[in-house]
């Protein structure tokens, strides 16, 4: 179809010099300019942020875009500003009340890129509210689920804004999806009868491959390093992931020791510190960032050739974000995981802490208890003697408790409360009784979230277990069908018997049926890796089984 009879391609060229789309990218613009709340789970380089700002052009109104980080707020403002054909802004931490004024006076931009922070600020809001927004798109979208180390507890805000701002139609977009993160990303958002658009999660350029046989930690690291520096000579650029601040410097110092142009990066750094190492990156005078997970979610470098992870991720979510920053020019990328067993005990340490502590939360309860009115999230978290984050966390679980409202405005009062009255105010004893109880309902719903923070771990784990094709285990763990070969990872090329002997197995539950197990309960099969079946269960998250003890036992039913 021609562009001038096809307004998304038309628009398209108009905005972009596109000739066509790629795939996935037209479906979730029809459905977003339909009217429908869509989900888009698409692969990394697939064309996210072209969705919604052409789905925003067809609607005619300003589009609001939630960013989490600066440098991608910064970077998209000038990829979408460019030569004038969209007018778009960010309003962050580094805007004054003046320039927000500003960049929001005169006429209406057509996208605002803002940091889900700021919805809990009630001015921002209210200029928000002013343009009338005709959709809402939320960028990384897993964040919305996520409750690990990188927990963004002002994401869980964003349903709530979205019903002060009238409810424009609602665009979730991530790169990195399973099934039951879709399902906790449309719940907590507040999607109505959504339209959920998985698109090809295979990368048939990248290589996929485990290394695990290591005498000890420093024979890991040797190997690792020399890794690299072959790596960075006969390939090209590349990202190493570590999972502490002292594993990446000391890394990035040993690489400079060898002569590569390396760095370190990590949340410790000043932000200009970080923008410096960033733009060498991308720029090509640094072969090697070194980094935690800080790093990669504001990188857009295609050629990318090479990742390689020192640490274990903590989650196959995470592992594929990560590594599928390589390659994105669509030629030939490497993604290694160095691994020992004994890698998973800072994950799991970290799984063990997500979300608030039950301190946390009985703070957070008295502090709001001593407020005539509903206060605001920093008013609250002075009161309370925490951080804003840790505040923001311990609220929105007493909210998810039934103990607390969160306003759009950043407000916090006592559920039921319309006016916001405290016991401060005359309020009946009874109401500190039922936050008592919202506290202990809270503690509940974070040993469960921590539970499944946990689980996903496990699936990791299987991820390095495996002996059949690694790529088919992730695509299935997304949800996707696979071939039984790839022919890119280290797993096919060896093709041995082991390999051989995972073909054979029994499978006695086809991937994707529900299950029901006497005491997970539901869920479904997401695959099989070696003698073990994988399965995710509704409430207790990722769990491996014994395939032949599943099957002697009759562990496992058919549900529904």
């Amino acid at each position: 179809m021609a562009a001038a009879e096809d307004p998304i391609l038309q628009a398209a060229a108009e905005v972009f010099g596109y000739q066509d789309l790629r795939p996935g990218q037209r479906e979730a613009i029809q459905s977003v300019v339909a009217g429908r709340d869509t989900l888009a789970v698409m692969a990394t380089g697939s064309g996210k942020s072209a969705i919604f700002a052409l789905a925003g052009r067809l609607l005619g109104g300003t589009t609001l875009v939630i960013s989490p980080l600066l440098a991608l707020q910064r970077d998209q403002v000038a990829n979408m500003g460019g030569g004038g054909r969209l007018k778009a802004v960010a309003i962050n931490s580094d805007c004054s009340e003046g320039e927000r004024r500003d960049l929001l006076a005169g006429d209406p931009p057509d996208l605002v890129f803002l940091a889900p922070e700021q919805l809990a600020n009630s001015d921002v809001l209210r200029e928000l509210v002013r343009l009338r927004p005709a959709l809402m798109a939320v960028d990384e979208a897993h964040l919305v689920s996520q409750w690990g180390q990188d927990f963004r507890p002002d994401y869980l805000r964003i349903g709530a804004a979205v019903e002060s701002l009238g409810h424009p139609a609602i665009l979730a977009l991530t790169a990195t999806a399973a099934p039951p993160v879709r399902d906790d990303i449309v719940a907590r958002l507040g999607m109505r009868d959504p339209t959920v658009l998985v698109t090809g999660f295979d990368r048939p350029n990248i290589e996929l491959a485990v290394h695990s046989y290591f005498t000890d930690e420093a024979h890991k690291l040797e190997v690792v390093t020399n890794d690299v520096v072959e790596a960075a000579r006969h390939l090209g650029h590349g990202i190493v992931y570590g999972a502490t601040r002292k594993r990446v410097e000391n890394l990035a110092d040993e690489l400079a020791g060898r002569g590569i142009r390396a760095a370190a990066y990590h949340a410790g750094l000043r932000p200009p510190r970080r923008q410096e190492r960033e733009e060498q990156f991308r720029q090509g005078d640094l072969e090697v960032v070194v980094a935690t997970i800080a790093f990669g979610m504001g990188i857009d470098k295609p050629n990318v050739r090479w990742v390689y992870h020192a640490d274990v991720a903590g989650s196959v979510d995470e592992y594929y974000q990560e590594f599928g920053r390589a390659g994105r020019d669509g030629e030939p990328a490497e993604a290694t995981l160095y691994f020992r067993p004994e890698d998973l005990r800072l994950p799991k340490m970290y799984a063990s802490r997500a979300g608030p502590s039950g301190a946390s939360l009985r703070a957070v309860a008295d502090a709001v208890l001593r407020f005539p009115q509903a206060p605001g999230l920093n008013a609250l978290a002075e009161q309370a003697g925490l951080g804003r984050r840790r505040t923001s966390a311990a609220a929105m679980a007493l909210a998810e408790a039934g103990g607390l409202t969160l306003g759009a405005d950043g407000s916090i009062s006592l559920a039921g409360d319309a006016d916001g009255a405290a016991v401060g105010a005359g309020r009946s004893v009874s109401v500190a009784r039922d936050l008592d109880e919202a506290v202990a309902g809270a503690a509940e719903i974070i040993a469960r979230r921590r539970a499944i923070e946990r689980s996903r771990i496990e699936a990791m784990e299987a991820y390095r277990e495996t002996v059949g094709c690694r790529w088919k285990f992730v695509l299935e763990y997304f949800g996707e069908r696979a071939a039984d070969r790839c022919g890119h990872c280290d797993n096919d090329e060896r093709a041995d018997d082991r390999a051989a002997e995972d073909d054979a197995a029994p499978r006695p539950f086809a991937r994707g049926s529900r299950v029901r197990h006497a005491v997970f309960g539901e869920g479904e099969v997401v695959g099989y890796a070696g003698p073990r079946i994988l399965l995710a269960f509704d409430t207790h998250g990722y769990k491996r089984l014994d395939v032949g003890l599943v099957m002697d036992g009759g562990l496992l039913e058919p549900a529904g």
